[in-house]
């Protein structure tokens, strides 16, 4: 068993699919949560950015069926990204929040490229910070971006949000006996070949000592349990010696 962490500044990947609706592109309801989620982790004095995916206005894996070649469907997907973090935006800032959309590109009027001194400055100061347009080339996976970003803002915890509530040696979709992980290295899970992260991703993770936790991403509001129930969830650590408890 694991014990809670005192995380401060969380990088949340957040994957276009999980924003939308039965029969749209956006679900009102879960922008709402998403929401509120956000603003009692502010309370608890929590920081909190996102990588947001864009997904559910397009995915790369379609660009066969249309004859797109791939570099191409992936700056379908850089744009898609910006429209999402837009109205991520837009939710937050109804809600109270102070958001910024920062960019791999400058889409003008809308979202700027930022140095990472300034994105540190706004989340000291409480400001949500969104990150859309991929790394602005194409073939990097979202894996690889999420990690860049959490090393570029100090992040303690780079959270994936998933549709399962955490690691599990086999699909949990599929199998009825699929254990659930409390806590991993990051070596166990490329051992075990779970899936949880690219390796690109998981190197540079490792390297700056930043853990990931994946989480059930269909409430929002299991952002906030995470962090104070330790059965909720999986850590994935870079080094078993930061395993505590019993």
């Amino acid at each position: 068993m694991r014990t809670v962490q005192p995380f401060k500044r969380l990088l949340v990947k957040l994957s276009g699919e999980l924003l939308s609706g039965e029969n749209s592109v956006f679900s009102a309801s879960y922008l709402n949560n998403l929401s509120e989620a956000v603003l009692r982790l502010q309370k608890e004095n929590k920081q909190v950015a996102f990588v947001v995916g864009g997904g559910n206005i397009w995915r790369g894996r379609d660009a066969d069926l249309l004859g797109i070649n791939g570099t191409d469907a992936d700056y379908i997907g850089m744009l898609s990204t910006a429209v999402n973090g837009l109205m991520l935006k837009s939710c937050f800032e109804s809600k109270g929040l102070k958001a910024e959309l920062v960019s791999s590109f400058f889409i003008e009027g809308i979202a700027y490229r930022r140095h990472p001194s300034e994105i540190r400055e706004f989340l000291e100061n409480q400001v949500v910070v969104i990150f859309v347009g991929g790394t602005g080339m194409p073939h990097l996976t979202t894996d690889t971006l999420a990690a860049i970003r959490a090393v570029e803002i100090s992040a303690d915890l780079l959270v994936k949000l998933t549709k399962v509530d955490g690691v599990y040696d086999k699909d949990p979709m599929k199998y009825t006996d699929a254990c659930k992980f409390d806590v991993l290295t990051f070596d166990e899970a490329v051992q075990k070949r779970l899936g949880v992260m690219d390796l690109a991703a998981f190197a540079l993770l490792r390297d700056k000592n930043i853990p990931v936790a994946v989480i059930k991403g269909t409430d929002p509001m299991e952002l906030v349990s995470f962090l104070h129930d330790s059965n909720k969830g999986t850590l994935v650590i870079p080094y078993s010696q930061e395993v505590h408890g019993e």
